[in-house]
């Protein structure tokens, strides 16, 4: 068995390179050729454990993330299994897989969900997803500006300055509404109760929550609910289940919005019409399939 370190995974991962490997890991799941195992979670009074699951047929490997959050802090190893003799072929540290596999999906879903003319990020959060994503949608054809919102001043200078540096995009750091009202919005916070408001929104937006991955937090509010003409899920199996944002707003309100899965928007190769006006959220909360795919091919380059 191989044992491979964050450094070693880093150098031999990008973002258009996972996103491309997660799309195709969602097209096996949309012909039943992948398969994923929710995450389960067990703690202890200062300490908790996870682990979630996924098959890719298409690869003949099964993959098992786990993690122990402890004091709020995350470690993270991802198993790779042969489906051929059940060898554990390796063993990697998650944390760089983790920080780019969230990214990758968001640009992914924004591909097809979000209008091709868009110009604009508003970016909520300068931690370490707002910068993965702020990087990731750096590369965007036609993007110009990044609005960044975030409480922490010293954090969202810090990212506007790097932004501008190093992709030469008109990056500022501005109030919540000027940042909600951008073209592609990006909501990367833990908080538990919500930063954005519907009445920000630009018709033909597209809204990324990605930041709330549990009950107890939220980042959408009811009135971008109400506003939006759908909702597109990583995984309705789970995603639902896991985060205040589908859990916390009243059940008529959720049950008026058709809820879909990614995997079915990406199958039905389905794209935004440049001239929409509806608001589309696209609610993550992380999946193993994700995970899988770009451990999958770190690991094929670390070896080839």
């Amino acid at each position: 068995m191989k044992f491979f370190t964050n450094q070693q995974i880093a150098a031999y991962l990008d973002v258009r390179s996972a996103s491309a490997a997660i799309r195709a890991a969602y097209l096996d799941l949309g012909c039943a050729a992948a398969a994923i195992q929710p995450r389960a979670r067990i703690g202890l009074a200062d300490v908790k454990f996870s682990a979630m699951s996924a098959m890719l047929g298409s690869a003949q490997i099964a993959a098992t993330k786990m993690y122990t959050t402890i004091d709020g802090q995350f470690r993270f190893y991802i198993g790779l299994f042969s489906l051929i003799d059940g060898a554990c072929v390796a063993m990697l540290e998650g944390d760089a897989i983790t920080g780019i596999r969230t990214a990758a999906t968001t640009v992914l879903a924004a591909q097809h969900l979000a209008r091709a003319g868009s110009r604009s990020l508003g970016l909520f959060g300068s931690g370490v997803q707002a910068r993965a994503h702020a990087e990731a949608f750096a590369e965007r054809d036609g993007l110009r500006e990044v609005l960044i919102h975030n409480h922490a001043p010293e954090s969202a200078n810090a990212l506007r300055d790097m932004l501008r540096r190093r992709f030469d995009l008109d990056a500022r750091v501005v109030e919540p509404d000027e940042a909600g009202s951008a073209d592609i919005v990006v909501l990367a916070t833990r908080a538990s109760e919500p930063v954005i408001r519907g009445e920000w929104l630009r018709p033909g937006s597209l809204v990324a929550s990605i930041g709330a991955t549990r009950p107890e937090q939220r980042e959408i509010d009811d009135a971008s609910l109400v506003a939006a003409s759908r909702v597109v899920v990583d995984w309705m199996q789970q995603t639902p289940h896991e985060t205040g944002d589908l859990l916390r707003p009243p059940r008529t309100l959720l049950e008026s919005k058709p809820m879909v899965d990614l995997s079915s928007v990406i199958g039905a190769n389905e794209y935004r019409d440049p001239n929409a006006t509806d608001i589309v959220i696209y609610k993550a909360v992380g999946v193993a399939l994700q995970d899988a795919a770009v451990a999958w091919l770190a690991y094929t380059r670390l070896v080839s």
